[in-house]
């Protein structure tokens, strides 16, 4: 599943981590007219091939730590460099938006059967967070990123 609280898809079985990376770029593009500043994955999302994808589709920042082998010089020093480790805590921030829609927002187990069915609770679910965030960004008057520092 890609997400995001703009938009969301669910993909067809469960594709290694490396294969959807031209097909979220292009889907990017596809809502949003450009294409990201910041592509960040986890490891399992790294490739040559994909670091050049990002690269070739105009990402400013790309944030895929290089998995297995000897890193270069240059490679340990971009994946040590702040604006990198920022791109990491973003991508472990959808971790823990994901993690949040399994657990409360209803997504744990979807008893209604078939594809488009499972679509419209994946939706639902992003709907109600997004919704839920809205409205508590509304309440105190400041961003909810804001309230977790203060």
């Amino acid at each position: 599943m890609l997400a995001s609280r703009l938009d969301n898809q669910v993909l067809e079985g469960n594709p290694a981590d490396t294969t959807p990376v031209k097909t979220s770029l292009d889907r990017h593009r596809q809502v949003f007219h450009c294409a990201p500043e910041l592509y960040a994955g986890d490891r399992g999302f790294y490739s040559a091939e994909n670091w050049d994808e990002c690269q070739q589709a105009g990402v400013s920042q790309v944030c895929i730590p290089q998995r297995g082998g000897q890193k270069t010089a240059e490679r340990e020093t971009l994946e040590r460099s702040r604006a990198f480790k920022k791109g990491q805590r973003f991508r472990v921030g959808i971790e823990g938006r994901i993690s949040v829609l399994f657990r409360g927002r209803g997504m744990k187990r979807c008893r209604a059967k078939g594809r488009e069915r499972f679509e419209v609770l994946v939706g639902a679910a992003v709907l109600a967070n997004n919704l839920l965030r809205i409205a508590a960004m509304l309440r105190d008057g400041q961003p909810a990123r804001a309230n977790k520092a203060a």
